[in-house]
């Protein structure tokens, strides 16, 4: 049955029983040394809701035990609240997930409902991009995203850190590749790192190439562009080995950074196919390849991104970018983000047999002048494909594929956003596009979901440390 409490996204089984207890005087205790980083987390969120006063530690107080049961499917969450409240998960991220529904459960005075919930995702990828590199955030505005993701039960955090306006991620054989002013140390994100993982965020860092590379073309012309400079526009040269060499090198850093990432995601969209035939080195290399021609270049460069992952155990993503056409395969062990149906269509990519992650355009992104409300974002479905501009084929008639696609969940886009702009354009948009992920089939009509939104939302701000906002 639909649950009179409010949860997003919404539980799939609630059963209300007679009486509370509250969360004002808890003890919080784990019996797995795992889940011990969840506590000072909880704690300080109930400090946050609840106002100053200390929690207080008595005997008298509320028990709330945080529980692994390996038995449980990896993202299955059991929650029975008596005197003593249990949080029982399949895993140390859908435990962390449970203690974020008790957040969205208490009331403002800290009661809880006795009640017994049963949960778990209908797709395990739910999905938040940050453009970092066109517009640099802060570390405390990425944590405050991070902690918006934790609320709302999103399972994984892109941050875009690389694109022709800058390239945020230090690297100690290029020092001179990171922008002054507009990167980060390493202990910036060691510390960001740590902080998702306790929170049960995992982040997805990107290295947007072939394309997108302007600031390496600068940094290192002999390297990126084999001397061509500006001339290879914003294209590194694919027919230079020392290319590969450095890019081998940026990924395997990006894999010792992101330790607890178990996707990288490497780019490889919108990647201009006139500088290369424009450049004779990579002309040469092209020569060499199966179809002799661009598109086989770029696949070539997509096969060693993604074994170079590969091999550091992690698994690759790319977006959209590669043509439907034959020629060197592109292994299905690859995930794509499908987001333009222009390159290669929803339809196309999930007959050819791969994992899809959808990212239509339309409703799923968000630039400083293009979004839509998150009443559109919630009719939507996450096997649908619509965009706003009349090349893509999504635009006369959405894209609508069947049960048959492997889509493992979605993925909302917030692109070339100011950081003090990222959490008004989030907030409600996101918990929108999660709910179609957690419950493919639309649980209550909008209305409903709006009212309840609206509470949740109060009480997230409250967390954030914004705590006069309200949904308008």
């Amino acid at each position: 049955m639909m649950e009179q409490l409010y949860l997003i996204p919404v539980a799939k089984s609630v059963q209300i029983h007679d009486g509370t207890v509250s969360l004002r005087e808890a003890r919080i205790i784990a019996d797995d040394s795992q889940l011990a980083s969840i506590i000072p987390v909880f704690e300080q969120e109930l400090r946050q809701l609840l106002g100053s006063d200390p929690i207080i530690q008595s005997d008298a107080c509320a028990m709330v035990k945080l529980h692994l049961d390996k038995s449980l499917r990896e993202e299955q969450i059991q929650i029975k609240i008596r005197q003593e409240i249990e949080v029982i998960g399949g895993s140390c991220f859908a435990v962390s997930a449970g203690t974020s529904m008790l957040l969205q459960l208490m009331s403002d005075a800290g009661e809880l409902p006795h009640c017994t919930i049963e949960d778990e995702p209908d797709l395990p990828y739910r999905g938040l991009m940050l453009d970092v590199a066109r517009h640099w955030h802060s570390p405390a505005a990425i944590r405050k995203v991070i902690e918006l993701c934790r609320f709302y039960r999103l399972s994984y955090l892109q941050l875009h850190l690389s694109d022709d306006q800058s390239f945020t991620f230090p690297l100690k054989r290029f020092p001179n590749l990171a922008k002054p002013g507009r990167h980060y140390t390493r202990a910036e994100l060691d510390e960001l790192v740590e902080y998702a993982q306790e929170r049960g965020v995992q982040l997805v860092p990107e290295i947007d190439l072939p394309g997108h590379s302007e600031t390496l073309n600068a940094a290192e012309p002999d390297i990126f562009t084999s001397g061509a400079g500006h001339a290879h526009e914003n294209a590194i040269c694919l027919g230079n080995e020392a290319a590969y060499e450095a890019v081998e090198y940026i990924l395997t850093e990006l894999c010792d950074v992101f330790k607890y990432s178990t996707y990288i995601h490497l780019g490889c969209d919108e990647t201009k196919h006139e500088i290369f035939h424009n450049c004779p080195v990579c002309r040469n290399r092209m020569q060499q390849l199966e179809g002799g021609n661009a598109e086989s270049l770029l696949r070539t460069y997509i096969l060693f991104a993604a074994e170079t992952v590969k091999r550091q155990g992690r698994k690759p993503i790319i977006w959209e970018g590669f043509s439907p056409e034959p020629g060197i395969p592109i292994p299905q062990d690859i995930t794509i983000i499908a987001w333009e149906s222009y390159y290669n269509t929803a339809d196309s990519l999930a007959e050819a047999g791969y994992k899809l992650i959808n990212s239509a355009w339309q409703p799923l992104y968000v630039t400083p002048n293009a979004g839509w409300p998150a009443e559109h974002i919630y009719s939507w479905n996450v096997r649908r494909w619509e965009h706003w501009w009349d090349q893509s084929k999504a635009y006369f008639e959405p894209i609508q594929l069947d049960e048959q696609a492997d889509i493992i969940g979605a993925q909302f886009c917030s692109w070339e956003n100011e950081e003090k702009n990222q959490i008004e354009l989030l907030r409600h948009r996101v918990p929108a596009m999660v709910e179609r992920i957690w419950n493919i089939e639309q649980r209550m009509p909008w209305p409903d979901f709006s009212a309840r939104l609206a509470l949740l939302d109060h009480r997230l701000m409250k967390i954030l440390g914004d705590k006069d906002k309200v949904i308008e």
